[in-house]
């Protein structure tokens, strides 16, 4: 009598994910040793330094200039502060005001764009304040070091 012979056993192994994370599991169950803070940086003055700068559009369309600001001396150094300007006809004298303290004198706005690379690393003075579920981030003076 023939060998019965079902159709899974032709079947290969499956084939091995590449994206296999299940030996992490075991890292990943275990409890964590610190839980990681997201509270925000509270309201008060700060020495930053320009770390991330991203000019892009708004959801209105209006252009937004987008700064990540680290922390550079005390407790909070490291820690982020983002700052958005939205540029409008209404804004602009704010934003010139900001790149003027940054230092970045423009002969034209539209040339901003390709002359974000040297706000990188600038140190400001910064103010962060919150009025009721607004914030915002005052640019106080440029720190220049000796």
């Amino acid at each position: 009598m023939p060998e019965f012979v079902s159709l899974f056993d032709s079947i290969p192994d499956p084939v091995q994910d590449p994206m296999d994370l299940s030996r992490f599991n075991p890292r990943f169950n275990s409890p964590p040793t610190s839980v990681p803070t997201s509270r925000e940086v509270p309201d008060g003055r700060y020495c930053v330094q320009i770390t991330d700068l991203e000019l892009g559009l708004a959801s209105t369309g209006n252009p937004v200039l987008k700064y990540g600001l680290r922390v550079s001396t005390g407790e909070l150094t490291g820690r982020m502060i983002w700052k958005r300007r939205v540029i409008t006809v209404n804004t602009i004298r704010f934003t010139k005001r900001e790149l003027l303290t940054c230092g970045l004198l423009l002969d034209r706005f539209s040339h901003l764009g390709r002359r974000l690379g040297e706000l990188q690393g600038i140190a400001l003075e910064v103010s962060k304040v919150t009025k009721g579920d607004k914030t915002d981030v005052y640019f106080n003076r440029r720190v220049v070091e000796l």
